[in-house]
């Protein structure tokens, strides 16, 4: 990089891909973001790699383009990913305490925590700290020279295929950059956009992205549960293509000008020109019609992620109802349907500001919601006081490396 005050991030999509420069400011914390650039993206699908080498040229060409524009030489990235074959599990460690906890004591809980097999074909990409439990009943954050006779402590282990993160590390040496870390798409994005009320209280993130619509649960000690529905917006576009017998491009461009997810908040119908595919005369529509495609097509994507919260018996710890983010969520009425849908609150996520500064118009865009969380991600920060104050190459000092990145 240019120097140990910037922090480099790109978000790749199905559709696009986003590039951001940070600085930090002399506290350390806070950022400012001080290049941007966005591009249409190639060689993903369905938010799996398909081609290294068309997304290599791609993410090239837009390194290129900001170092040009902002005269910013960079080496070292932060890259998202979206697997659909990821895993969640909670591992759980309790061991018994003379007297006081000590450093110790600590490595042994955590090191029976993180304690699971992985399959050959997955890697371990995220552990994430919750808080520690002394004499099975008062929960908190730092554990040290506290009395107790059991500590237990849980850990968040997310696992994505091996095949996921091989492929992103060879589509970054093809563009001669250093992988700094790689961060699940979820995980990312709730650093940009909930907040710490949000996930105390129990909040489904739902990204809608072009190929995928993730989604992540957050609980009180943190977070619950992550994971990938292979349905996004294109298939919402894909729906209004074969309903209408158009092209995508002009499904796409009746869904963004036209488009309103929920059909009873239209007041009235309009007749709306386009062009079929077929022999490329123009026709009308209704907006009635366009509107009941589009709803069905995003009802299909919530049945599915209604299933996936039932299945892991989350629906009732989601207290703050959903935030949603990605650009399909910015259709007219999401909202609406979303609430009727799953009868719990909903509102679209908006960048946090408490530690970031820069263009308005970069924080207020979200395509570069993605490439916001990735910045700001810092693993598992209520625990780094511990860490740093044992200073020591134990079980601690690995699980906050896992944490913090190198992967």
């Amino acid at each position: 990089m240019a120097g140990n005050h910037y922090l480099t991030s790109i978000d790749i999509g199905s559709e696009k891909i986003a590039l951001l420069v940070a600085e930090k400011e002399d506290d350390g914390t806070h950022l400012r973001i001080i290049a941007h650039n966005v591009c249409p993206s190639d060689g993903v699908k369905n938010g799996s790699l398909r081609s290294i080498d068309s997304l290599s040229r791609v993410i090239n060409k837009l390194i290129d383009q900001t170092f040009e524009s902002f005269n910013l030489d960079f080496d070292r990235i932060r890259v998202n990913i979206s697997d659909t074959h990821l895993t969640c599990t909670d591992g759980m460690g309790k061991v018994s305490i003379n007297e006081a906890v000590t450093s110790k004591d600590l490595d042994s809980v955590l090191e029976s925590a993180m304690a699971m097999s992985t399959p050959t074909n997955k890697e371990k990409l995220h552990i994430i700290k919750k808080k520690f439990t002394i004499n099975e009943t008062v929960t908190v954050d730092n554990p040290i020279d506290m009395e107790a006779e059991v500590l237990e402590s849980k850990v968040h282990i997310v696992t994505v295929s091996s095949s996921s993160i091989r492929n992103i590390e060879r589509c970054l040496e093809q563009c001669d950059m250093e992988l700094d870390k790689i961060i699940l798409n979820p995980i990312a994005k709730s650093q940009a956009i909930l907040t710490q009320e949000d996930s105390d209280n129990g909040v489904c993130l739902v990204d809608i992205g072009a190929g995928v619509t993730s989604y992540s649960v957050f609980h009180e000690e943190g977070i619950v549960r992550s994971g990938v529905i292979a349905m996004g917006g294109d298939e919402v576009t894909q729906e209004i293509a074969f309903a209408f017998d158009t092209s995508l491009e002009e499904a796409q461009r009746l869904k963004e000008n036209y488009g309103t997810a929920k059909l009873s908040s239209l007041n009235e119908e309009q007749f709306i020109d386009f062009m079929q595919s077929e022999n490329n005369d123009e026709h009308q529509l209704s907006s009635f019609e366009l509107s009941e495609v589009i709803e069905e097509a995003y009802r299909g994507i919530f049945v599915l992620l209604r299933n996936e919260l039932k299945h892991h018996n989350l629906e009732n710890i989601i207290k703050s109802g959903f935030v949603l983010c990605g650009g399909a969520s910015k259709i007219n009425s999401i909202e609406e349907l979303v609430r009727d849908f799953f009868s719990k609150r909903v509102k679209i996520g908006k960048i946090q500001r408490t530690r970031l500064s820069g263009l308005e118009a970069i924080l207020t865009d979200y395509r570069y919601e993605g490439a916001i969380g990735l910045l700001l991600h810092e693993g598992d920060l209520s625990k780094t006081e511990y860490v740093e104050a044992n200073n020591r190459n134990g079980v601690i000092g690995k699980l906050k490396k896992a944490i913090v990145g190198n992967f």
